[in-house]
C-alpha cells in the first residue's frame, strides 16, 4: 500500500495536499487499434504525436471533456455525488468507471477488469515509489515522473520506448501519445491513468 501520487512527484500541485509537492522533480536514471478508427495525421508531425486535452480542470478534473485531434470531443468525464466517475465515449457509451469511496477501484470496459487502483497501477518491481506499472490489453507499461511531465514507456524494450506523456497548464491537462501507442490499444487506459494521477487523490 502506498500513498504517493506521481504527479506530485513531478512537482505538480496536489489540490488536496499542497505540502506533498516535491521541491526537486525526479529524473529517471535509465534509460486492437484506435477507439475511433483511423485518426487524422498527428497535429505535430515532427514528433508524430496526438494530443488529448482535458478541460476544464478547475476546480478539478473530475468533470470535464477530452478534446482530441480535429478538435473533436473523444470522451466526457462525469462524477456523481456518490463518488463515482464515469468516462463516456461519444453517444454516451460508458468506457470506464472509477469508484473513489473506500478502496479506490477502476474498471475499463474490455481492457481492465474491476480491481483496486493500487493493483492496476502498482509500484515497480524494485518498489520505487516514483515508478508505477500499468497493464492494458495484455501489455505492460510504466509511468515515470520526469521534470514537469509524467512519461509513459513500453516495458520490456531496451532502451525503453517512450509512448506518451502527461503535461499540465493552468487551465488544462494534456495527454500526448505517439502513433505507435495506438497500435497497442493504450488510449483508453492512458486516459484513465491521466484522470487518476490528476485527481488529487492518493493511490492506496
Amino acid at each position: 500500500m502506498y500513498g504517493n501520487n506521481p504527479y506530485a512527484q513531478a512537482g505538480w500541485p496536489n489540490p488536496q495536499n499542497p505540502l506533498s509537492v516535491t521541491a526537486n522533480p525526479w529524473f529517471p536514471n535509465a534509460p486492437q487499434g484506435p477507439t475511433f478508427g483511423a485518426l487524422p495525421s498527428p497535429t505535430n508531425s515532427s514528433s508524430g504525436r496526438y494530443s488529448f486535452e482535458f478541460t476544464p480542470v478547475n476546480p478539478n478534473i473530475l468533470n470535464c471533456t477530452v478534446v482530441g485531434p480535429g478538435n473533436n470531443i473523444y470522451f466526457r468525464i462525469v462524477t456523481t455525488n456518490d463518488g463515482v466517475t464515469t468516462i463516456f465515449k461519444p453517444r454516451d457509451q460508458a468506457m470506464a468507471r472509477i469508484e473513489w469511496g473506500g478502496e479506490l477501484a477502476v474498471e475499463i470496459k474490455d481492457v481492465v477488469p474491476r480491481q483496486r487502483v493500487s493493483q492496476w497501477l502498482p509500484l515497480s518491481a524494485d518498489q520505487r515509489s516514483d515508478i508505477l506499472n500499468m497493464v492494458a490489453n495484455g501489455r505492460t507499461y510504466f509511468w515515470v515522473p520526469r521534470g514537469p511531465a509524467i512519461v509513459l514507456y513500453l516495458a520490456g524494450s531496451t532502451p525503453p520506448v517512450e509512448y506518451g506523456s502527461i503535461s499540465r497548464s493552468g487551465t488544462s491537462v494534456t495527454l500526448h501519445l505517439t502513433g505507435d501507442a495506438f497500435s497497442t490499444g493504450v488510449l483508453e487506459a492512458a486516459v484513465v491513468a491521466t484522470l487518476v494521477f490528476q485527481s488529487g487523490r492518493n493511490i492506496a
